[in-house]
């Protein structure tokens, strides 16, 4: 009989629960993982590499979530809670109990899923799992003993042969006699309670089908370890006599059985299967359809696609490509059994964008209701997201989920802080059955990262879409190639987007993920798609559709790129300085109104280019010109005069609050004029948004004249799309915009060839730009003909022959280029995770200490969140008025943040790029003790603003100051600079 004392979960708890609570617990929430969030295709994945049906599948993988905490059954956990419940050393002062303590100090702790990977070979051995298949690691009780012993994210090493004989004499610090009996006690009546599940007699899982396996583990084990199930299991557990004997735990059982649907429902977990139909059933207020999108919907719709399949799409901004991708997805997902939905983007932007699309699209389509979450760094600060705090849940602090020690015991006791990320409230991150967010989400998923086994589980019920599959460097496109392969060894199906690619890019995205279907598909013949057009490839057969006739683009237009030769300078009174050529363009807006952007590519060059605009119309217009109609406090009520275009900037470096405020305001001027809400100005005064690429993808624009710094051409054709982009209905364009034109401001030196700015960094290739630069010059005043020319200008900039004016400038650029695209794809070839078909043990899967933090910095998709706080001698206040002060507890119990509270805070946060400024914090730029408890707050950075009077002094962090101002946000100076 099982000894109820073991405990299993103590901490916050007035009892401690028992081991036997907590598996079956876990495997009863396993079985509702199986039943409400497996797709129809993973469950017949598992099914078909255990070899057996899915109902015995079932059983089997329920018995191995229960067993994951079975290494909690040895001295030292359980010696953990002495202190604090010395009433629990009676029972381990028994003889059947006796250890050698000392020895055990000696060997230093041994985690309890340690524990738990070595003991359960020998376990599994004994219930018939077969001993024998070849080499160790092919057996399935090792592999089962290796994915639970993974379960709090990290994957054990390969396990040791002796395991399988007496695994207490490699580690003794396990325990024998009574330690050993418990713990075959304890397997045995989690197997009889579970039906004694069926013996798979298989060697080990397929590894996609093993990681698929280990992430439900880990979620039944979270789901199962929430304060408040266990409390009830605990009310239940009191009122039975002798609990422990085989009738008691199946009561248990059922009780757990019972509750734990509605658990994974609360979780947020489930499946998403959307109706599927002709196009016009799934978007009915699309009167006509563009040309891709029938193209592919009657593609698709006449073939039958029982397997998984990638589908990659090629056009021009503006074609319907969203549309598109959600159909298809919609029939690849319901031909191959996927039950979910995650589009991936490149940016923070273009996720919050998709976000509100994704939204109107399930709720007309979803055939149930199904949770979406938004999923990148600054997700929080996202109010469409995040919704009002107007409800009863805003007033209460996230559910706690209990770790495996008491407080203070340390790395342990953070598990708490990390399970709370992902079954927060509102942040149930991939694996929510629909899910939009920045492209580092999936990509995490093929770096040896702890618990990537989640995002695994999360991506394989799922179809994939990844937009602007160009929009990435050399690194970011090789893990997307592997994460690719992943995705197709996955039982995947995938939808590619984007408006310029490559032809040979194209061509070896859809490869590899065909050489993660089959090994064999590496080899297969991908023809290279036409531009506009599609390509459909399934997985494990050689089925390629396209398009039988070529497409065409209601679309089609003349694009004038007019190139300027500059000086980057903002010397007003230099004739060929940069900013005379934006003021030269933009005469016609000051001049007779209507629509224009300036791209700049920095957020520091896009805060001078306004600052320059502004102190240019200030002196045309007068003193009271401020640039925009702003009725705020925060400029004293004062209303703009009358005279000379209005003004905006936009970037990433405002607060929360503040970019949600002028990005509404950008898309009630420069939006369609169908919606409601956009009032585009009309008449003699026009309009000027002053930005970074935060416009380029992320927002649905119109302009009637673009000025950009010059940039690859993929990205000037992307940013183009935005130039006389609403065609039905068309907005009103001034006399003097004749057609779509694109300025494009080329920095050149002394002899007039290309000098990129050193304020420019490593945004761009100089070897990309040089190539841009000389291919429109060479295409000279002759308009581009969108989208007849767009590949072949994309292909040209990368086209190994290629002519040019300054061949030994531009030989030694590309080298430079060649060579850093050769690194960065090295390095993520050596960081990334092997193909699957190469995986050898799961080990290798989880082997990385990185914080994910940081890798996200390096993937490009998030930044330090920081908060600028304003200090005047009487505290510390969050605003520049010094009249809300900085929290230093919520109002919760304990002084814990009610999640009202938290979305307040953050929406004062602003992103920040790592640099050396971050290496120069100190305690100064700590948050407040208690915020540590709240994994939203725990690492956001404050940036302390000293108020004198009128005057702000920015916080000053090694050579850098960084000052917040209301009307620029971040601006970011270092010491020695003046400007």
């Amino acid at each position: 009989m099982v000894d109820v004392r073991l405990h299993g979960k103590s901490e916050g708890l007035v009892k401690p629960y028992p081991v036997i609570g907590h598996l079956i617990d876990s495997a009863m929430v396993c079985g509702a993982v199986w039943g409400h969030v497996l797709s129809e295709g993973q469950r017949n994945r598992i099914s078909g590499a255990l070899g057996v049906d899915a109902s015995t599948a079932r059983q089997i993988v329920m018995f191995w979530a229960g067993l994951h905490d079975l290494g909690k059954i040895m001295p030292q956990f359980q010696d953990m809670i002495l202190e604090v419940r010395p009433d629990h050393r009676r029972f381990l002062s028994e003889d059947g109990y006796a250890h050698d303590r000392q020895e055990d100090a000696k060997a230093g702790r041994t985690r309890h899923e340690n524990a738990t990977h070595a003991a359960l070979p020998q376990l599994l051995l004994q219930l018939g799992y077969p001993a024998t298949g070849g080499r160790l690691a092919k057996l399935l009780a090792v592999q089962v003993a290796q994915i639970l012993g993974g379960h709090h994210g990290r994957y054990p090493s390969d396990s040791d042969p002796r395991d399988l004989r007496d695994p207490s004499a490699r580690m003794p610090e396990l325990g024998c006699g009574e330690w050993a009996e418990q713990r075959q006690q304890h397997t045995e009546a989690l197997h009889e309670v579970l039906g004694r599940p069926a013996v798979p007699d298989c060697r080990a899982m397929p590894v996609p089908a093993a990681v698929v396996v280990a992430g439900m583990v880990i979620v039944s084990d979270w789901i199962a370890s929430q304060e408040h199930v266990i409390e009830v299991q605990q009310k239940l557990i009191e009122k039975q006599e002798e609990f422990g004997s085989l009738p008691t735990l199946r009561l248990h059982a059922r009780n757990a059985e019972r509750m734990a649907p509605a658990l994974v429902e609360d979780a947020g977990l489930g499946r998403a299967t959307f109706k599927t139909g002709g196009f016009h059933d799934l978007f009915p207020r699309i009167r006509s359809p563009y040309p891709l999108q029938l193209s592919v919907a009657e593609g698709l719709s006449g073939t039958n696609l029982r397997e998984p399949g990638i589908l990659l799409v090629t056009a021009p901004t503006g074609d319907g490509k969203t549309e598109t991708a959600l159909y298809a997805a919609s029939l690849m997902g319901a031909g191959c059994g996927s039950a979910g939905l995650f589009f991936a983007l490149p940016t923070q932007a273009t996720a919050n964008q998709m976000y509100g699309r994704l939204v109107e699209f399930a709720e007309r389509n979803l055939l149930d209701s199904a949770s979406l979450t938004l999923l990148h760094g600054a997700a929080e600060l996202y109010l469409p997201y995040t919704g009002p705090p107007s409800d009863g849940a805003t007033d209460v602090p996230e559910p706690r989920v209990l770790s495996d020690c008491e407080p203070g015991a340390g790395r342990e006791a953070r598990v708490s802080v990390e399970a709370g990320r992902w079954l927060r409230s509102r942040g149930r991150g991939i694996l929510a059955p629909l899910a939009v967010g920045t492209i580092d989400q999936a990509l995490m998923g093929v770096l040896p990262l702890k618990r990537n086994a989640l995002r695994h589980l999360g991506l394989a019920g799922k179809t994939v879409i990844v937009d602007e599959a160009h929009a990435y460097d050399a690194y970011t496109h090789a893990l997307l190639l592997r994460l690719l392969e992943w995705l197709g060894a996955l039982g995947v199906p995938v939808v590619l987007l984007s408006a310029t690619l490559t032809g040979d890019i194209a061509r070896g995205l859809v490869r590899s993920y065909l050489a993660g279907a089959e090994p064999s598909g590496a080899s297969r013949e991908v023809p290279v798609p036409a531009y506009p057009g599609w390509l459909y490839a399934s997985a494990r057969d050689n089925l390629i559709i396209e398009p039988p006739d070529p497409l065409r683009s209601e679309r089609e237009r003349e694009l004038v790129a007019d190139v300027r030769r500059t000086v980057h300078t903002y010397d007003p009174d230099r004739p060929d300085g940069r900013l005379a050529a934006v003021l030269d363009a933009l005469d016609g807006v000051a001049d007779g109104g209507g629509c224009a952007a300036v791209i700049c590519t920095t957020v520091a060059e896009a805060q001078q280019t306004y600052e320059a605009l502004r102190e240019h119309y200030r002196s045309r217009y007068g003193a009271d010109y401020l640039g925009w109609d702003d009725r705020s406090t925060q400029d004293g009520e004062r209303q703009d005069s009358a005279a000379g275009p209005r003004l905006r900037l936009l970037h990433a470096r405002f607060p929360a609050w503040r970019r949600t405020g002028i990005t509404a305001e950008v898309e009630s001027w420069f939006g369609r004029t169908d919606k409601p809400g956009v009032c585009r100005p009309t008449g003699p005064r026009g309009a000027v948004l002053v930005a970074t690429q935060v416009i380029e993808q992320s927002l649905d624009l119109d302009f009637d004249l673009m000025v950009s710094d010059l940039a690859p051409m993929a990205m000037l054709l992307q940013r183009a799309g935005r130039i006389w982009r609403h065609l039905d209905p068309a907005p009103p364009r001034p006399a003097w915009a004749l057609a779509p034109r694109l300025v494009v401001l080329a920095p050149v030196g002394r002899d007039g060839h290309l000098a990129v700015p050193k304020t420019w960094g490593e945004v761009y290739q100089p070897s990309l730009l040089q190539r841009t630069l000389e291919l429109l010059d060479r295409h000279g005043k002759t308009p581009i003909t969108v989208p007849d020319d767009v590949q072949s200008l994309v292909d040209e900039v990368y086209a190994e022959e290629f002519t040019s004016v300054a061949p030994d400038k531009l030989m030694e650029r590309d080298f430079r280029r060649l060579a850093d695209d050769m690194a960065r794809s090295a390095m993520a070839d050596m960081v990334a995770l092997p193909p699957p078909h190469r995986v050898t043990s799961l080990y290798t899967l989880t082997t990385s200490d990185a914080d994910e933090e940081l890798v996200r910095t390096r993937l490009g998709a998030d930044s330090v969140q920081v908060l600028p706080v304003f200090e005047n001698g009487d505290g510390q206040w969050l605003d520049r008025e010094c009249s809300v002060a900085l929290p230093e507890f919520g109002r919760g119990r304990e002084g814990r943040f009610i999640v009202s509270e938290v979305r307040d805070l953050l929406s004062y946060v602003a992103p920040l790029a790592h640099g050396s400024w971050r290496q120069a914090c100190g305690p100064a730029n700590e948050p407040p003790v208690a915020w540590s408890k709240e994994p939203r707050l725990a690492r956001i950075v404050l940036l302390p603003q000293r108020v004198t009077g009128d005057e702000v002094e920015g916080a000053m962090l090694g050579e850098h100051q960084i000052t917040y101002n209301h009307e620029l946000g971040l601006i970011v100076r270092r010491s020695d600079s003046k400007s």
